[in-house]
């Protein structure tokens, strides 16, 4: 086996340092441009066709490789930089691309993810969309001929080897070169319709590899042995992609995507990232939790904040109870300001200890004030009571100045005005029974009210009772 290893071409322009591969009938040979000192990739045919008697046509396949090469820019697709013929041999030269093929990235056991795996294919099928509009099918599209660019997830579309021009919908007749589980079944044909879904089955069979890490089984075979599904192989995969492959690598070219583009349609919209994708840890990675999933207990009105509102029933004497405490707790403080005497008394300096509304017991509230509510000799007057005081007792009018006591005398229970201040302190019997007797009544009044009320949600419900028996009749 000839090898142009350690040789000069174009007098010293390249020096030929090592060999990279060998294809159906060419050798690729890596190089060093001197001029530039930049490392290229020289490819030619095998010395060993001279002999063969179609070398001629070998070297006219050859050069129009190269014509359709350079046809061919765009990123993903390598550069042709030279062509030239020396010693009855044709020579491509082409930009060196420095990196690893796919199959050696993949294979033997290292499948990539479903996002890192479409990036890299949707950058080839850009660039045989290049290829198909320039009237020319790549027809060897695989993991061996796409390099991923080294430290970069650009991916390159290498080796125009086999391919040909193709008129949409003609028969023609192609050499009947093939690459097993890439190659769909037109290929192993002399004669067949030429069409881009030709190169739309090598993209999806070599998607079915990146996911996998497995070789389809050959297309002439499928008939003897099914095509066993990339899910099949990974059960985290997406059904849209598991569809997409399947779809691409449908046996009868009709029945697969008449288009790159159309088959790139097929694949899921994943986002690649040469760090891990952020979609699991900021769509969804905090979930919230909504308040309103959980159950809520209807809070109780403020004045009674311990009390849970549980039914209308319930509301009804809580708001039963709040009247009838605000009624005593008003008489309580119109009694202290009535018979105030001075604004120096210092017994009115401390009011007598009222509990809140919103205790919910109210014979605590009446038993409380009773003894403290008179501090002074000075009768209650009630403003506010809705009922006026008993008919033996007349209502004394409001003092208008503390200072003169002859505003006291109307009092009948009362003792003399003119007792030293030191008796003020002692209250006498008849002032604490009457404010007794009027809180008395205000309670009862409470009571009578509770009563009416529920008296009367006892009927609404019985009506209410009444109707939804009704109703279910």
């Amino acid at each position: 086996m000839s090898t142009l290893v350690g040789s000069h071409l174009q007098n010293g322009k390249y020096t030929v340092e090592q060999e990279l591969g060998r294809g159906g009938f060419g050798v690729t040979y890596k190089a060093i441009l001197h001029s530039l000192a930049q490392p290229v990739v020289i490819k030619t045919l095998d010395a060993s066709l001279r002999r063969d008697p179609n070398f001629a046509q070998s070297q006219q396949q050859f050069q129009d490789e190269a014509k359709r090469l350079a046809l061919c820019i765009h990123p993903n697709i390598v550069r042709v930089m030279d062509f030239f013929t020396e010693n009855g041999l044709p020579f491509i030269v082409m930009e060196y691309i420095p990196g690893a093929t796919l199959d050696a990235v993949v294979l033997p056991n290292t499948p990539l993810g479903e996002a890192t795996a479409i990036h890299y294919i949707r950058q080839i099928g850009l660039a045989l969309k290049v290829v198909h509009q320039n009237g020319l099918l790549h027809r060897d599209v695989k993991p061996q001929n796409l390099i991923l660019r080294q430290g970069t997830d650009q991916v390159i579309l290498i080796d125009f080897g086999i391919a040909r021009e193709f008129s949409p919908g003609a028969v023609q007749t192609h050499t009947s070169f093939v690459s097993p589980g890439y190659a769909p079944i037109e290929q192993y044909l002399p004669q067949e319709k030429r069409t881009p879904a030709t190169d739309v089955y090598g993209l999806a069979a070599t998607l079915y590899m990146l996911l996998t890490a497995q070789v389809p089984a050959p297309s002439i075979l499928r008939d003897r042995q099914p095509l066993r599904e990339p899910r099949e192989w990974r059960s985290d995969l997406s059904a849209r992609v598991n569809q997409a492959v399947v779809r691409g690598m449908a046996v009868e070219p009709q029945l697969r995507p008449a288009s790159v583009d159309e088959w790139l349609q097929l694949l899921p919209d994943s986002q690649f990232a040469s760090q891990p994708t952020p979609s699991a840890t900021t769509q969804a990675a905090t979930v919230a939790v909504i308040p309103q999933h959980r159950p809520v207990s209807r809070p109780a009105p403020r004045s009674v904040p311990t009390v849970v509102a549980a039914s209308p029933r319930s509301q009804l004497w809580r708001y039963v109870l709040i009247g009838g405490l605000a009624a005593i707790v008003a008489a309580t403080v119109g009694a202290l300001v009535a018979r105030q005497p001075s604004t120096s008394n210092p017994s009115v300096a401390q009011p007598s200890p009222v509990a809140p509304p919103s205790s919910p017991a109210p014979t605590q509230e009446a038993a409380t004030p009773a003894p403290e509510a008179i501090s002074t000799p000075t009768p209650p007057v009630l403003p506010e009571a809705p009922e006026p005081s008993p008919p033996d007792e007349p209502e004394p009018p409001a003092p208008t100045s503390p200072e003169p006591e002859g505003d006291l005398e109307p009092a009948p229970p009362s003792t003399s005005p003119s007792l030293p201040p030191e008796s003020e302190n002692i209250p006498p019997e008849p002032p604490d029974e009457k404010a007794a007797e009027q809180q008395q009544e205000a309670e009862e009044r409470a009571a009578e009210a509770a009563r009416e009320a529920e008296k009367q949600e006892k009927e609404r419900a019985k009506e209410q009772e009444k109707g939804d028996g009704k109703k279910r009749d």
